[in-house]
């Protein structure tokens, strides 16, 4: 089978309440690369919706676009179309495995790996929101160690959020659904209000995974202040870190990536050359750290072919798509 006459489609690698995502060659290509191609549909079939999210749908795939062609760790947006009521996003394959792999078969990370992914991988997030761009779904099966070692950041949630319109009884064009993860995104996030402080909150998350092995729902919570109690034999400074990035309240977590960053590695130096000189953002600072090429040693220097979705926890690779 063939889509849009062009893809031929490998197998299917995940499946859930948004669609389908499949591996494929482009057969139109010499070398017939690989390529994920996320098969979308919007959760009401209304012509007013669709033409509705077909507009917006575009507006997002141009966003994924500059992103990916200005960033080496955000997969490159090869295509788009849309199809008999479909909509589909044709993406490069990562050759990598999630973060959430890495620890079920390895094991805990050690703080200086877990450092080093977010020296990586804070400067993109810094970058994405220069855009006006909130990820809503960072969690550890949606980074990605390539086969260079360098985290990946996948499955952004602008496009689902798109997809989830509803029109009202009056005409009125609404969102039905939250995007994000429960557990790893905060309050704001989870009552349809996401901001960039929200993204850091769920990068926070994820290290203290990487650190404890555990999910948030099996963290215990202060009942009084609503402050993550977790447990790891790790430096002050980092634990500094990581309590101020899931500060419960947002105004009191970082107030951007790069803020993050500079408490990380206070080191005087340029900015990585991750993203563009002529689009890196601005900081008030004067001490914007260096980032680490790739990540610590001790992460798989070749790991085997995972695509650009993440597996569940405590399962076999594969994708979910939602």
């Amino acid at each position: 089978m063939l889509l849009n006459n062009r893809y031929q489609i490998i197998r299917t690698l995940g499946s859930g309440g948004f669609g389908e995502t499949v591996l494929a060659e482009d057969t139109q290509m010499p070398s017939r690369r690989p390529c994920v191609i996320k098969q979308l549909r919007p959760i009401q079939e209304n012509p007013k919706v669709y033409q509705l999210v077909r507009e917006r749908f575009g507006r997002e795939a141009a966003t994924l676009e500059e992103l990916g062609d200005n960033s080496s760790q955000i997969p490159t947006l090869y295509a788009y179309f849309s199809d008999n009521g479909q909509f589909y996003l044709v993406q490069e394959y990562i050759q990598g495995k999630t973060l959430a792999q890495v620890v079920e078969e390895q094991g805990l990370m050690d703080e200086n790996s877990v450092k080093q992914i977010l020296i990586s991988i804070l400067p993109v997030l810094e970058y994405v929101h220069s855009k006006g761009i909130v990820h809503r779904d960072i969690k550890p099966e949606n980074i990605l160690i390539d086969a260079e070692g360098k985290p990946v950041l996948i499955d952004f949630g602008a496009v689902k959020e798109t997809l989830s319109t509803l029109l009202t009884p009056s005409g009125n064009a609404t969102k039905s659904i939250v995007i994000g993860t429960p557990g790893f995104m905060p309050m704001e996030q989870s009552v349809g209000r996401p901001q960039f402080g929200s993204d850091i909150y769920s990068l926070g998350l994820t290290a203290i995974y990487l650190l404890t092995g555990k999910i948030p729902q099996l963290l215990e919570t202060n009942p009084h202040t609503g402050e993550v109690i977790w447990h790891s034999n790790i430096s002050p400074t980092m634990r500094m870190v990581l309590d101020k990035a899931i500060k419960p309240v947002a105004r009191d977590r970082y107030s951007s990536a790069a803020e993050m960053l500079a408490d990380l590695q206070p080191v005087a130096s340029n900015f990585p050359a991750t993203v563009p000189n002529h689009q890196a953002p601005a900081y008030n600072n004067n001490h914007t750290p260096e980032v680490a090429a790739t990540v610590a040693s001790n992460l798989p220097p070749q790991p085997p072919t995972v695509n650009n979705q993440a597996g569940q926890y405590g399962s076999a690779p594969q994708v979910n798509p939602n």
